[in-house]
This record gives C-alpha cells, structure tokens and sequence, in this order.
C-alpha cells in the first residue's frame, strides 16, 4: 500500500468526496435513542456501518433532519419471521 494517501469518503449529502479526516462519522445509535436513529463517532471507531458528513452547514442540517431505520435481517418481512 501506498504510504501518505488518506482513506476517502463520500458525503451521504453533497455526494462529493472527501479525505475520510475531513468528515463527520455516524452510527447506528442504540434503540430507543433521540434524534435520527445515528450517533456521531468523532473518534471513527464505533462498530457498525458509518455514515459520513462534510463539514457543510447545509449538509450537516439537512442529515440531521433525515430518518435513518435499521435493516431488517435477510430471509425476514418487516422484522418477523417468514416462517409463521
């Protein structure tokens, strides 16, 4: 791998790519948690698929105004079981 180059992200938002440095990462917030479902990970190392945000008033405003659900697992409907 090539020394020096920084990892690059793209804004969930503005859709324009960044250096990974320069966003703001969000996860899957715990159940039952205030807001839009995400937490921020300024540190970037929380577990679970991250979401990131450049440092844009607007696109900053505009995610946190989104709705962000969990994925139900493969092989289900709505979070049941198909089986039943």
């Amino acid at each position: 791998m090539t020394e020096g180059r920084e990892p690059v992200r793209m804004c969930v938002i503005c859709r324009q790519r960044f250096a990974k440095s320069q966003l703001l990462r969000h996860v899957p917030a715990i159940e039952g948690a205030a807001g839009n479902g995400l937490e921020a990970d300024e540190a970037a190392v929380k577990p679970g698929r991250g979401w990131y945000v450049c440092q844009n008033q607007q696109c900053r405003e505009r995610f946190a105004g989104m709705k962000f659900r969990r994925k139900s697992h493969k092989g289900s409907k709505n979070g049941k079981d198909k089986s039943h």
